[in-house]
């Protein structure tokens, strides 16, 4: 319950989600806690043949309420701040396409949860799609990816055509079979499958790379206490509007520089991180984000992940839960990506990626 906040009623129209597709002869089913299923309205405009609400709560395991609560086929959407999501076996989603808020591993209550619904009804399956297939053209035929930002000149190189790599997609229509976290729109690229963690594995990438924009900091699923987790991230916010940059070796950070005044609170906390647990030096993901309906609701929120700006959006990840107590995603704005070519493959050449922010009173 900690860091939720209980406000006004939520309407969920399904028959707005894009990726879902024809509802058809399919059944709706919104999986979310106890305590919220009174706050949401689910809005019966498009044609499935039944909406349910099933609850998931503490100590229930989403793939047994599949097997028996959800029938087939259907379109899930799971809303679960309370209660940590963890996505099925591919082998047991069947004729189903699941969507799942990520709304558990940052503090999210019904205002955020309100906004982000939002972001994923104006979210365009097929143009996310189509961003896509350009994305991988063009780094397909590149012998390596530039990650450059122009204002604070840095610049580093990812061998992203290694073998080894694993490439993930969470953009586009939904298949049956498929599950997808939402807001969608991203394409990350990391060292090995990202339900697994080896600290002798890294990203390909070497260079220097620029840290200014937002970070998020994900809680894993240990014992942690959202108190220090809002302490960690207050620090880490310094670098909103002040740069560090990072040299990388090899896909370790190996020296960080406050190019601001200001970063020096990041700085310091970054330290501190990589003090208790050196793997957080380790470029463990690079998240190519591509959802242009987005607006960066300020604060440490998981579902700002996929802000891609008006033109795409590129952030780092650090540390992997559960293995590390944290992962940290840093939005950056200011960075490109560069074929070896020269070619834009997220960003523009002529200017940074514009930052669309929500107004907060």
């Amino acid at each position: 319950m900690t860091g939720v906040i209980v406000s006004a009623q939520i309407t969920i129209d399904p028959g707005r989600f894009s990726q879902f597709g024809e509802a058809t002869g399919s059944s709706f089913c919104l999986v979310t806690n106890s305590e919220l299923v009174d706050r949401f309205d689910i809005a019966r405009t498009a044609p499935y043949r039944e909406f349910l609400t099933i609850t998931m709560d503490r100590g229930d395991d989403f793939t047994e309420i599949l097997g028996k609560k959800i029938p087939e086929p259907a379109h899930v959407l799971v809303i679960s701040p309370y209660r940590f999501f963890e996505s099925p076996d591919p082998d047991l989603v069947g004729q189903r396409k699941i969507m799942g808020m990520a709304c558990n591993s940052t503090p999210t209550g019904l205002d955020e949860i309100r906004h982000f619904l939002g972001v994923m009804e104006r979210t365009s399956a097929a143009d996310q799609a189509a961003f896509c297939d350009t994305f991988f053209e063009l780094a397909e035929d590149s012998e390596h990816l530039v990650y450059a930002d122009p204002a604070h000149g840095t610049r580093a190189t990812l061998d992203h055509l290694r073998d080894g790599l694993v490439w993930n997609q969470q953009a586009g229509p939904l298949d049956w079979g498929d599950q997808q976290i939402v807001p969608s729109g991203e394409v990350s690229v990391l060292p090995v499958e990202i339900r697994e963690f080896d600290e002798a594995l890294k990203l390909p990438l070497e260079g220097e790379i620029t840290l200014r924009g937002y970070p998020i900091l994900h809680s894993g699923t240990p014992s942690f206490s959202r108190a220090d987790q809002a302490r960690i991230h207050s620090r880490l916010w310094s670098m909103r509007d002040n740069a560090i940059k990072a040299v990388v070796e090899d896909g370790r950070i190996t020296s960080l520089e406050a190019l601001d005044a200001g970063a020096a609170p990041a700085v310091a906390m970054l330290e501190q991180m990589f003090a208790v647990d050196s793997r957080y030096r380790i470029v463990w993901e690079i998240g190519h984000a591509l959802n242009v309906s987005h607006d960066i609701l300020p604060g440490n929120h998981a579902m700002n992940e996929v802000y891609g700006g008006t033109e795409g959006c590129l952030h780092y990840g650090l540390g992997l839960t559960p293995y590390t107590q944290y992962h940290l995603d840093i939005i950056v704005p200011g960075t490109r990506v560069l074929t070896s070519n020269g070619v834009a493959v997220l960003g523009r050449l002529d200017h940074p990626t514009a930052e669309r922010v929500v107004s907060v009173s």
